[in-house]
């Protein structure tokens, strides 16, 4: 039931996301969507980024059975953030003072500061809003997923129509602050949990900085690695544009959007919870690991598959409904594309799976040799065969990507299963 509560909210965000795109273009004109669209694109980047090496390992933590000293650590870690957004804040200020951003940006200086604050509260608001599907809160998580990127969509659609928003400043100022309510709600859980915690620190535990430092430590090769996670997920774009037409690319950008769906969705009822299960699973057994694996992986395949299947059916009244070519080439860069991200939804999981088991330096490494291979075969595919070539490049790093984790993971699993018969062996005997 929850399992569909959660993909209800997702589906109706994405919506009222699309809708208000179509809205502000309606009401403000294609150059307000421009700036809009940078500033979505800025916040994809940022949210990535900013976790300077700490998200991943704190959210492993926070879902251990024990996780108490784990929360202040995140309570701490809002004010890590805190003082690096007012870094950036205070370089953006003398970057201003100083005349550059009229010379740098093609944008008014207003947009630039609306886009530096989405960038920064989409990050706080994603971190805050990961840790707590971590501390396995699902149905709150979900809830504020929503709210932080449905709700306050919902509210700019009727505030463009209503001609009460009439600015693209606006509209990035109500997304900001839509993510600050949700980071104050989140620190006023973790203060919560705090409280409730019972028993002292003991006195054996490592000083606040240590502390920082091995969870930065813990966390800084799968940073390594979601960052050249996302050079693949956008790499071919970034071929194809300097090899086909504007207009190609555009159309090949659309067929992406749509394809992208997929793993959205997918992430946001599949994954974001089976991430802490498994990490709190492992902490019982190899066993009970596998299990919430297997059981993961063929829910996230099912949802995969169906939405794909979904898309597939319905692909020419979309391009229609969007004024597109509907095309056999369309088609058939729909189709690879879909299955590309059906191969992603999958290694989501297997992603989970080496969070929990801690395999950030071999995932890594493995990443960004991937990465490299990738690079190199989407040239050859995109000058080539064009934009349907890119589709394929694409595949190409998602399966490189799925098989890569799945070995990873395999053999972590395989490892703990003899550890634990040697052990078992030694106490018979």
């Amino acid at each position: 039931m929850h399992l569909i509560s959660r993909l209800g909210l997702r589906i109706a965000a994405l919506s009222l996301k699309f809708a208000l795109t179509v809205v502000i273009a309606r009401a403000l004109g294609l150059a307000a969507v421009g700036d809009y669209g940078l500033a979505l694109a800025v916040s994809v980047v940022a949210s990535k980024l900013l976790g300077l090496g700490f998200s991943t390992e704190i959210n492993r933590r926070l879902s251990l059975a024990n996780s108490r000293d784990s929360v202040l650590e995140a309570y701490r870690l809002l004010f890590v953030f805190g003082g690096f957004y007012a870094a950036i804040a205070a370089i953006m200020t003398l970057l201003e003072v100083g005349g550059i951003l009229d010379g740098f940006w093609h944008v008014r200086p207003a947009i630039v500061w609306g886009v530096t604050l989405v960038a920064l509260s989409e990050h706080a608001g994603l971190e805050a809003n990961s840790w707590i599907f971590s501390m396995h809160r699902p149905h709150l998580g979900a809830v504020l997923l929503f709210v932080r990127s449905g709700a306050w969509a919902a509210i700019a659609i009727a505030g463009l129509i209503t001609k009460v928003i009439d600015s693209v400043e606006l509209i990035l100022l109500l997304w900001g602050v839509t993510n600050v309510l949700v980071v104050a709600v989140v620190i006023r859980i973790l203060v919560d949990a705090r409280r409730q915690s019972s028993g002292p620190i003991s006195a054996g535990e490592p000083a606040r900085l240590g502390k920082m430092r091995s969870l930065w430590i813990g966390g800084a090769p799968f940073f390594v690695a979601t960052t050249a996670l996302s050079c693949l997920q956008y790499s071919e774009r970034f071929i194809a544009g300097m090899v086909v037409s504007s207009v190609a690319l555009g159309s090949y950008v659309f067929c992406w959007s749509i394809s992208n769906a997929i793993q959205t969705i997918a992430y946001a009822t599949v994954v974001v919870t089976s991430g802490p299960r498994m990490v709190r699973a492992l902490d019982v057994s190899y066993e009970a690991f596998r299990t919430e694996l297997r059981r993961s992986v063929f829910a996230s395949l099912g949802l995969s598959v169906f939405g794909a299947a979904a898309l597939l059916l319905a692909w020419r009244f979309i391009f229609r409904i969007a004024h597109q070519a509907d095309g056999a080439n369309e088609f058939a860069i729909l189709g690879v594309l879909l299955l590309s991200f059906v191969f992603r939804s999958i290694a989501d999981i297997y992603w989970g799976g080496a969070i929990a088991l801690r395999l950030g330096k071999q995932v890594a490494v493995l990443v960004s040799l991937v990465m490299l291979l990738v690079f190199a075969a989407g040239w050859m595919l995109v000058t080539r065969f064009g934009i349907l070539g890119a589709a394929w490049a694409h595949l190409l790093s998602s399966v490189g990507i799925f098989v890569l984790l799945l070995w990873q993971v395999g053999h972590a699993v395989e490892g703990y299963r003899r550890d634990a018969t040697t052990i078992k062996e030694r106490h018979a005997s």
